[in-house]
């Protein structure tokens, strides 16, 4: 039984996409520290930050730049810091007044 030419393809498209977004989302969650101690925040702030960051870009009309195994550098790391710091600002906000 051979393996799915199409399916090699879909799978490894998905792990290039899933590399990108959590090294996206590991920077931005090493400059912000948005401080919520829950796994996979990193992983989900580059998923989450590719996408808005991709918007973003094509809303503003820019040049996305370099690219990393086809996906845009720089709308990615600019979408994930986006969500790490309103992930850092619902963090401040539950933690309440430090007064």
């Amino acid at each position: 039984m051979r393996p799915d030419p199409e399916l090699l393809g879909e799978a490894s498209r998905l792990a290039q996409l899933l590399l990108v977004s959590a090294a996206a989302g590991a920077a931005a969650e090493r400059i912000l520290r948005p401080g919520v101690n829950v796994r996979g925040v990193s992983l989900l702030a580059g998923l989450a930050g590719l996408y808005a960051g991709g918007w973003l870009w094509a809303l503003g009309g820019w040049s996305p730049g370099p690219a990393i195994l086809g996906h845009p550098v720089l709308p990615s790391i600019v979408g994930a810091l986006a969500i790490c710091l309103v992930l850092k600002l619902a963090a401040l906000g539950a933690a309440g007044p430090r007064w």
